[in-house]
């Protein structure tokens, strides 16, 4: 239920976002991203398991701060989290991987599977409901669509990317505060 309640509370933050004139960057502030993901792996570590999936952090000590709202944040991790390990199968591997890259840091969601076809050819993304939602006959579910997700991060100082066969990479502005 708990899961659902968050998946949900995402989809409010990116309707209203996308519904408004909003000016995110006046609530963003210095955050410990690699102490949320720490905080927050022990709950996923638990949902991917039931699932059979591993996940792996890669975190070193010791990295700046980045600029973002810690709240919202914790919120649309989990979200991303959820909707990229809905469709692994039994067996996969998840490695979030935290890394400075300049002036910036990057959070890398990295898939291994066990299975020899490539996820990226059995995926299928699902179609968008709107400007916020888009619906996945494959897994069922409800989840938010691409360009809100890029949207949400965006508000969250976030910078979204995914290619194929590299995962998906988010880059988050250091703090000036460190």
């Amino acid at each position: 239920c708990t899961e659902q309640i968050d998946r949900f509370g995402l989809i409010f933050n990116a309707a209203e976002l996308v519904n408004s004139e909003f000016s995110p960057s006046q609530e963003l502030t210095g955050i410990d991203l690699g102490e949320i993901l720490n905080k927050l792996s022990p709950n996923w570590i638990n949902q991917l398991k039931r699932r059979g999936v591993i996940l792996k952090l890669d975190i070193p000590d010791e990295l700046p701060n980045v600029l973002s709202n810690s709240e919202k944040l914790e919120l649309m991790l989990r979200g991303l989290i959820d909707k990229n390990t809905r469709g692994l199968k039994e067996g996969s591997i998840l490695t979030l991987e935290l890394r400075p890259a300049g002036q910036k840091l990057k959070l890398q969601l990295i898939v291994q599977t066990t299975y020899t076809e490539s996820i990226e050819n059995n995926k299928f993304d699902g179609s968008d409901i709107g400007p916020v939602l888009n619906w996945n006959p494959q897994t069922g579910s409800l989840q938010l669509s691409q360009s809100a997700t890029q949207k949400l991060l965006a508000s969250l100082g976030g910078r979204l990317t995914q290619r194929k066969n590299s995962g998906l990479t988010v880059f988050f502005p250091i703090s000036e505060l460190n």
